[in-house]
């Protein structure tokens, strides 16, 4: 099999694809209803839905997505190589010691609530998503100098004492993978984003998935509490 080599940067990991959708073969093992909290969201696509219903999973059982989602992988590498047969082979920065990682520090975390999904919170992670889009820029930045604060705030306003991140993923293209990729957080030795996903002060959430012209596929998410979008549709 071809090796692809790639150099990750900053916060970027990539993974082997694996199908994933709303018709969910381990749906038995989830209370689905409650926990996909977007599927209603006719502003959403289903990558951006699935996103959501996967960070709502594991907010609610660490544990259990570790078990389920997470553990299996340790079967794929080889040194600092991830290989599903069949797929293309990924270089990650550290191999097997960033995923096991991930599965301590998910055994040993606390449920917090489910993610309830923003109109406002998803417009400014489109927004973010489309521009990277068609810049092929990576990181926080917008092309504009907008940060993600300002971004939200152009479709909404923050009541009361409130907090808020923003998550960016590239190169996976399914809603699992990129909470995944966000999860382990292979490179980034905070593992900050995995701290965003987990945190309990969040109560809201938006997405914003796109191609990208340098690694396929980028995915923008923000989080935050408090926040009350306009009174508009999308555009």
């Amino acid at each position: 099999m071809k090796i692809k080599k790639i150099c990750l940067l900053i916060f970027i990991c990539f993974f082997a694809v694996i199908a994933t959708g709303r018709d969910d073969p381990d749906a038995a093992n989830w209370n689905i209803i409650a926990l996909d909290t977007a599927r209603d969201a006719d502003y959403l696509s289903n990558i951006e839905k699935d996103v959501i219903l996967e960070t709502n999973k594991v907010r609610t059982d660490p544990k259990k997505f570790a078990a389920l989602y997470i553990q299996p992988r340790l079967r794929y590498f080889k040194g600092r190589n991830y290989s599903v047969p069949g797929q293309i082979t990924f270089v990650t920065q550290e191999g097997v010691a960033a995923v096991n990682a991930c599965i301590t520090a998910l055994n040993k975390a606390k449920s917090v609530g489910v993610l309830r999904p923003e109109r406002g919170l998803s417009l400014a992670a489109k927004d973010h998503a489309n521009d990277q889009s068609r810049t092929g820029n990576i990181g926080h930045t917008g092309s504009d100098r907008s940060d993600s604060v300002s971004r939200m705030k152009r479709y909404g306003s923050f009541g009361g004492s409130w907090a808020s991140a923003e998550n960016i993923s590239y190169g996976s293209t399914t809603g699992r993978e990129i909470v995944i990729q966000l999860l382990i957080d292979d490179g980034v030795s905070n593992r900050g984003h995995r701290i965003a996903i987990m945190n309990g002060i969040y109560t809201q959430t938006g997405a914003g998935y796109a191609t990208h012209p340098r690694y396929r596929a980028s995915c923008t998410i923000t989080y935050t509490n408090g926040y009350i979008s306009k009174d508009f549709r999308t555009r």
